[in-house]
């Protein structure tokens, strides 16, 4: 996907590493859920694996779009350390909190691309 495109030329930016972080987390946490099914545990590993793997170069777009999601849950008050409110999992649509990455919407469902 775009978003993990190698940045060039090749170098570290601490805004990379904290959005994959950040990113990667939120993922891991979902996996954790109760009723999440073994295909969406290991779909969301996988990916916060793969995620925090792009944290060593540059992520322009990513770093472009974590802090347009940033300045969104501020002005809407939502918890900064905070990505599933109530132990219930955020189905991921084109106007939920994962909507700053690109996906295509299938028969109303948003796949990641």
């Amino acid at each position: 996907s775009a978003i993990l495109q190698a940045g060039d030329p090749p170098r570290k930016s601490i805004q990379t590493e904290k959005a994959c972080g950040e990113i990667a987390t939120m993922f891991t946490q979902y996996s954790k859920l109760e009723g999440t099914s073994e295909e969406g545990k290991e779909a969301a590993l996988k990916v916060a694996e793969e995620i925090k793997g792009a944290s060593s170069s540059v992520r322009p777009i990513l770093e472009i779009s974590h802090d347009l999601w940033t300045q969104y849950r501020k002005r809407e008050g939502q918890p900064l350390d905070q990505f599933i409110n109530q132990e219930k999992g955020i189905e991921v649509d084109e106007s939920g909190p994962l909507d700053f990455l690109p996906c295509v919407n299938s028969e109303g469902q948003c796949h990641i691309l």
